[in-house]
């Protein structure tokens, strides 16, 4: 046999191997058309109740240690670079990934880190509060949010201590009943690169009742988890993305009861692409869940972009959320 007739070598000819053969090209298609849409895409929505107690929570520095682990992708020392080249407006899920740098090429590239991220308007005399009392308004919401969103106590140690400390004791045994519909836990064995997340979005503020000012906040994080031995295809394995739309209230005057004055989250409302579907209460890396497929849905520009009104499909479960 000619040694370059490879098509008609013994081997290849058997019956049992080419059934083999055809059933692992099939299963390895399968498994790259279905990685692009097991993505959870899913919204979640609470009426809470919560006054802040004080603004005594200081700031805190982002921290946190990478896995010992390793994948193909690139390793090196962390750095903080935020890229000044366009960002694509999706969310890649299959490319290139440097984990000192895992954001690029997504459309956090461009993002600020942290609460950074967060324009928050001037203060100004806004109704009858001052434009020293909107300021302090503004900082109490930041700093909810910085809380909810940021602090390694609440992501990797699932302590809502901090953040029921920001809200009235009445407020209080509905933060530790529901925490999930106040902050972010990450889940159980997972844990983010050495990278901050980033962040885009802006507050708003106006005139409520009298004694009331609202604040609106709607934004979008991006986290970063360290893949470990995982193996990744792109950015969408190990960047999940969490869009929120938050409606506060902040109460003052001596005709609210005590208990009553300072902030309250009259709605939040939530939505959390590319991570797992088998955890609703904690985020959860795509990569933790490669067995899974789902049902596509159409891309909605409010995934990424929080001018955009808040998406509704849920491509976990494939119904609305």
């Amino acid at each position: 046999m000619d040694e370059y007739d490879i098509e008609n070598h013994p081997d290849l000819m058997d019956p049992d191997w080419q059934r083999h053969a055809e059933k692992e090209a099939w299963v390895n298609l399968r498994r790259r058309r279905g990685r692009a849409k097991w993505r959870k895409r899913l919204t979640t929505s609470a009426l809470v109740v919560v006054v802040v107690a004080g603004a005594g929570v200081g700031l805190y520095v982002w921290g946190k240690s990478t896995s010992e682990k390793t994948t193909d992708a690139d390793l090196g020392a962390p750095e903080s670079v935020v890229t000044t080249e366009a960002a694509p407006t999706d969310l890649p899920q299959e490319g290139h990934v440097d984990l000192t740098r895992p954001f690029d090429g997504t459309p956090a590239q461009n993002w600020a880190e942290g609460i950074a991220g967060l324009t928050v308007p001037a203060a100004v005399k806004v109704g009858a509060f001052s434009a020293k009392q909107v300021g302090q308004a503004e900082d109490q919401v930041k700093q909810a949010i910085a809380v909810a969103q940021f602090d390694p106590d609440t992501l990797d140690r699932h302590n809502p201590a901090k953040y029921a400390a920001l809200v009235a004791p009445d407020a209080r045994p509905d933060v530790k009943a529901h925490p999930d519909g106040y902050v972010i836990f990450l889940a159980d064995g997972y844990h983010l690169l050495p990278v901050s997340p980033r962040m885009t979005g802006a507050m708003t503020v106006k005139p409520g009742k009298p004694g009331e000012l609202l604040i609106h906040a709607s934004y979008v994080v991006a986290y970063a988890f360290d893949p470990g031995d995982h193996p990744v295809d792109g950015p969408g394995d190990l960047d999940p993305f969490v869009r929120v739309d938050a409606d506060y209230t902040v109460r003052s005057g001596s005709h609210w009861l005590a208990s009553s004055r300072g902030l309250w989250v009259d709605k939040f409302s939530s939505y959390f692409d590319s991570v797992a579907c088998t955890n609703d209460d904690k985020l959860t890396p795509a990569f933790s869940d490669h067995d899974y497929f789902a049902t596509s849905v159409s891309p909605e520009p409010g995934r990424f972009d929080p001018s955009k009104p808040m998406p509704t499909q849920d491509n976990c479960h494939g119904t609305p959320g």
